[in-house]
């Protein structure tokens, strides 16, 4: 199942020698017995318990909440002359403290760890190859980028088997290539060939034999300006390209540091088109202030109206817009975007403000406020959003430990055909080591 990207992963190696040399990176380590090998590996991991309610006032949905316990520990060998293996295992278990006997899990929310007592995967397995200007990873791994991305907002990441290529060609210029097969959402216990919107509704036709995902991407940086641009082909779904450009100025008095962001999307169909005919832009930015207490943002995000069509018995206006790997989750890289609203999440044209700030009153103290409108009357009821995240990490002895609360306060919001006041609460204590 995975010679595939293994031999794709020893192709790029054989690559190596054709990139130019970047940044100085140790080529191989060298050890005297195995016991020096295995005692130069690394073994990382968390410990969390998890709380998540949605409450819907004064509305015939029942309010949902679930527990969990977990976490994850992962461990990685030494690079012997430039080769490494890892390995992470999740868990997630609800300690009886879910509601699994009700006539369809009627309270239970099933995105923290799904309908089960416990979830138990081998979420990362893979092998690595690195020096000074290649690295090269092959096998089940978590990916960061804008569109495809872990989404670890509660138990268990998403993760992907692919073949990740980066090349640090120039300085201040890296180059990436990815090749996904299979994905694994957060509350699956496997790998299927599928995206999210095989568990979207407006998708109800989305076959479970996806091709997977070909991305490619750049990263570039000279003094304030940062640039990245990326292309996916989501075979058979949609090709999107994705650029941002980011621009601080530093030097100022008190500390000050303005900056602006713009963000811009352009997605078309592809093969199938198993998600319609799409044809969608989306545009945005973002201006704010750094300060030495935090910053303050205002942001904008618009996917304008386009030839509607219909999918699953909704009809769509904003060119069918997808996002496979991020749209039911809201971990979409847009600037308006929230922990459980945005523009792509919604699935609808029109625009969005996010106005808010993010500061650091104590050194153990991060707490970070947003007011967001989301405008897209008539093609869905407008939506307004407070949100706020406060996490508080105490350092020193308890360097590690961290708490976190995120609780968004959604006034119309359309989940689930309610239209009323959304309350969306999740606690989070975490031990990282």
């Amino acid at each position: 199942m995975k010679y595939p990207m293994i031999a794709a992963a020893v192709g790029a190696l054989l690559m190596g020698p054709l990139v130019a040399q970047a940044d100085t990176m140790p080529h191989a380590e060298h050890y005297q017995t195995i016991q020096q090998f295995l005692e130069a590996g690394k073994v990382t991991g968390n410990i969390r318990s998890y709380y998540f309610n949605q409450l819907y006032g004064g509305s015939p949905l029942p309010n949902k909440y679930a527990y969990s316990l977990g976490g994850m520990l992962k461990v990685q060998t030494a690079p012997l002359y430039g080769l490494s293996a890892g390995v992470a295992f999740y868990t997630a278990n609800s300690l009886g403290a879910n509601d699994l006997n009700a006539p369809g899990y009627t309270h239970l929310d099933a995105l923290l760890m799904g309908e089960k007592d416990s979830l138990n995967v081998l979420g990362q397995a893979y092998l690595q190859y690195q020096d000074r200007w290649l690295k090269v990873k092959a096998g089940d791994l978590l990916l960061h980028t804008p569109w495809m991305n872990p989404s670890d907002a509660f138990m268990i990441p998403s993760t992907f088997q692919a073949v990740t290529v980066q090349a640090n060609t120039i300085h201040n210029l890296q180059l990436i290539g990815i090749r996904e097969f299979r994905f694994k959402n957060r509350i699956q216990e496997n790998y299927y060939r599928e995206t999210l919107l095989n568990q979207n509704p407006i998708y109800p036709d989305m076959p479970d034999h996806m091709d997977g995902t070909l991305a490619f991407g750049v990263k570039a940086h000279w003094q304030g300006l940062k640039s990245s641009a990326w292309f996916y082909k989501f075979y058979d779904l949609a090709n999107l390209f994705y650029g941002t450009v980011h621009y601080g100025v530093s030097g100022l008095p008190y500390g000050l540091k303005p900056f602006a962001d713009f963000q811009y999307a352009r997605e078309w169909a592809d093969g199938a088109q198993y998600a319609g005919p799409v044809n969608a832009t989306v545009f945005g930015g973002m201006v704010g202030l750094q300060t030495p207490l935090g910053q303050v943002f205002a942001a904008y995000d618009d996917i304008p109206g386009r030839s509607p069509f219909s999918m699953g018995g909704r009809t769509l206006y904003n060119g069918g817009f997808v996002s496979p790997y991020t749209q039911q989750y809201s971990a979409d890289p847009l600037y308006t975007s929230i922990m459980d609203y945005g523009l792509v999440s919604s699935s609808a044209a029109g625009h969005a403000w996010k106005f808010g700030f993010l500061i650091h009153p104590l050194r153990q103290l991060r707490i970070k406020y947003s007011y967001s409108m989301y405008c897209t009357h008539p093609y869905l009821p407008n939506v307004d959003a407070n949100y706020l995240d406060v996490t508080y990490t105490p350092g020193g002895f308890w360097k590690g430990l961290s708490l976190r609360n995120r609780l968004a306060v959604d006034h119309s919001n359309p989940y689930a055909n309610y239209h009323g006041t959304f309350i969306d609460d999740r606690l989070m204590l975490q031990y990282a080591f």
